[in-house]
């Protein structure tokens, strides 16, 4: 018995004095995930685009009441001419709460953002006037490329900040390029923070008025303004853009990467390249679920005029996915062939799932055409044959 006791005290003593390199390694997370709910949400009933069919027919929902007159400027004053650039959208569905920012679950994430719109009004963007794209559907002309996301809604349906920040501007927005006032009354807030070292800064336009001023400091979720049409538009809604690095137009960023998803539901961002590693744009994107649940999305790779993210470099993003299963087809149209791509991809909750796809072919954008010069009428000397004139001499009496 002794000697068991002294063998036990043995191998306890030698344990102990293990060196540390078999100590097990301490996983470390590379970012800090905030806490999700626990709580499920109820199942989201499919909505069917244009049949009036879904779960807002037997919801019965508050309005919320105009806002107030405030000291911004009408819209009579703002407005100047109308093109059709957002118009109504379909009947709003039902969709869960978004989730609680910031939101990184995956380390490239950054959905540090709230939806700038109270949650019992329309959340979500026109689907047929996406970021990076012109109108995608036919039967409209082309307007412009879009550098942000248009939220239809009734005038007066309150705007709220979607991060905490300076607002350094409140008023109309005239184009330094020519004048025009296309975004109407207008507020810009530059956010408390950064990312990746560079100043973030969100813009809101089209606004009926404005509730704040330059210079005043807002918090997440304050009331700034009131949805109206304000500038180049043809109904009511918000014009909402993410710019990063400087306030410019050519630094807006898709919101679809900023905006926290609505909980369980993700979005889909990808890169479709050629052999050289150069994006491919007016590729058609297509994204349906594989048990048909959800409505099939349709839209194209981002024009070469807008700014991928910094991180993820996509040429397009598709949002407000519930998460499962989905079939993934690009579609490149070539002066040869057409080319489709298709794959499937699984949508996780509260972050971004990510697809490469590389061609096979090295893409030849269609090349500007070079300015040619008026040409100048040419001057034909023309000679004009006069009959001489005849003088008749007039006699002279004497």
């Amino acid at each position: 018995m002794k000697r068991q006791l002294l063998f036990l005290l043995f191998f306890l003593t030698a344990c102990a004095s293990a060196p540390d390199s078999f100590a097990p390694p301490t996983l470390v997370a590379p970012i800090a995930a905030p806490a999700l709910p626990t709580s499920t949400p109820s199942t989201p009933i499919p909505f069917l685009h244009g049949s009036g069919v879904g779960a807002a027919s037997a919801l019965t929902q508050t309005p919320l009441p105009p806002t107030p007159e405030g000291n911004g400027v009408a819209p009579g004053d703002a407005r100047q001419f109308f093109v059709r650039d957002a118009g109504p959208g379909a009947p709003a569905e039902f969709r869960p709460p978004p989730y609680p920012v910031p939101l990184s679950i995956h380390p490239d994430d950054h959905y540090w953002l709230q939806r700038p719109l109270p949650s019992n009004r329309r959340t979500y963007d026109l689907e047929w006037y996406p970021f990076g794209n012109d109108v995608q559907i036919p039967e409209l002309a082309p307007y412009r490329i879009h550098h942000g996301m248009d939220f239809p809604n009734p005038t007066g349906t309150t705007i709220l900040a979607a991060g905490s920040g300076t607002v350094i501007h409140a008023g109309p927005l005239p184009s330094p390029r020519n004048g025009v006032n296309y975004y109407g009354n207008t507020v810009v807030i530059q956010h408390d923070w950064q990312w990746r070292g560079k100043d973030v800064f969100t813009l809101y336009a089209h606004t009926l008025e404005l509730f704040v001023q330059e210079g005043d400091h807002v918090e997440q979720g304050q009331l700034i303004a009131g949805v109206g049409r304000s500038g180049e538009v043809t109904d009511s809604h918000l014009h909402f853009e993410v710019r990063v690095g400087s306030n410019n137009y050519n630094d807006a960023r898709n919101p679809a990467l900023w905006l926290a998803p609505y909980e369980g539901w993700g979005t889909l961002a990808g890169r479709l390249v050629d052999k050289l590693g150069n994006p491919i744009p007016g590729a058609d994107i297509v994204v349906e679920s594989v048990d048909g649940s959800v409505p099939f999305r349709k839209q194209q790779t981002y024009s070469l005029a807008v700014k991928s993210d910094d991180v993820w470099r996509e040429n397009f993003v598709v949002g407000d996915l519930p998460a499962g299963d989905y079939i993934l087809e690009v579609t490149v149209v070539g002066d040869a062939d057409t080319i489709a791509y298709r794959r499937e991809v699984t949508i996780k909750p509260g972050q971004t799932s990510y697809e490469v796809i590389a061609t096979q072919f090295e893409f030849v954008p269609t090349p500007t055409p070079t300015p040619t010069m008026t040409p100048t009428p040419l001057i034909t000397a023309t000679t004009t044959i006069t009959t001489p004139l005849t003088i008749t001499p007039t006699a002279v009496g004497n």
